[in-house]
């Protein structure tokens, strides 16, 4: 499909909602049972977008999203690396909840880079970008670097509106991981529901800039092989 700038399609809490609730797993003060929790809802994400629009997501495109490795010597690289950040993340995360406020920060950070995270994975599927597993890496890392580029987004403001109790979220994403919505997250997805729409030339924005790194990378990509033969 070739791009075409179009509108962000209207609110839906399906495409969102584990976005929300990987954001809202920041919040929970129990070291390490923050990132469990935050994995689960941000590994979910693409499937439930794929599903949600009906979009036959390819499972290597999916485990390019998610940076799944089938290496076996990349996850022992892996395991060896987190061994060793394991003492300083445990003392980082303690600080953090001690300094609660420094959670809430982080929370509102990493909610609104899932919430444009989701909107892009939809975006990218509507535009036909992960069609083609040729073009799933290009497609996957322009997503990275356009969410590692953003700045300043407005959707900071809707993201502290809906932070909540930090003992109370971690049992209301206990029950989303089991598939029921408690009255916590019911008023979240109905004030997201309410607001979503005043986002949309922001996202818009998003979108664009999304497309035009999408479509360098692509150029590049088809320019190395020639330049090869010279």
């Amino acid at each position: 499909m070739s791009p075409e700038k179009l509108a962000p399609p209207p609110f839906d809490w399906a495409i969102y909602a584990d976005a929300t609730l990987a954001g809202l797993s920041v919040l929970i003060p129990v070291p390490f049972i923050d990132s469990l929790f935050e994995t689960f809802f941000r590994r979910r994400m693409p499937g439930a977008i794929a599903r949600r629009r009906g979009y036959p997501l390819q499972p290597t495109a999916e485990l390019a999203i998610n940076h799944v490795s089938t290496s076996l010597m990349d996850r022992v690289s892996g395991c060896i690396l987190a061994g060793l950040n394991l003492i300083f993340e445990l003392i980082l995360r303690l600080v953090r909840k001690i300094l609660y406020f420094l959670t809430v920060k982080k929370s509102i950070d990493v909610l609104t880079y899932y919430w444009q995270r989701a909107f892009l994975l939809e975006h990218m599927m509507r535009m036909g970008y992960l069609d083609n597993p040729q073009q799933v890496p290009q497609a996957v890392l322009a997503l990275e670097e356009v969410l590692d580029a953003v700045g300043s987004s407005p959707l900071r403001q809707l993201a502290a509106q809906i932070i909540t109790s930090p003992w109370h979220i971690l049992r209301s994403l206990w029950q989303a991981r089991q598939g029921r919505e408690d009255a916590t997250v019911a008023e979240t997805r109905s004030h997201m529901a309410r607001t979503w729409d005043s986002f949309a030339g922001y996202l818009a924005t998003v979108a664009e800039r999304y497309d035009a790194h999408y479509a360098a990378l692509m150029a590049n990509s088809e320019e190395v092989p020639q330049s090869t033969n010279v």
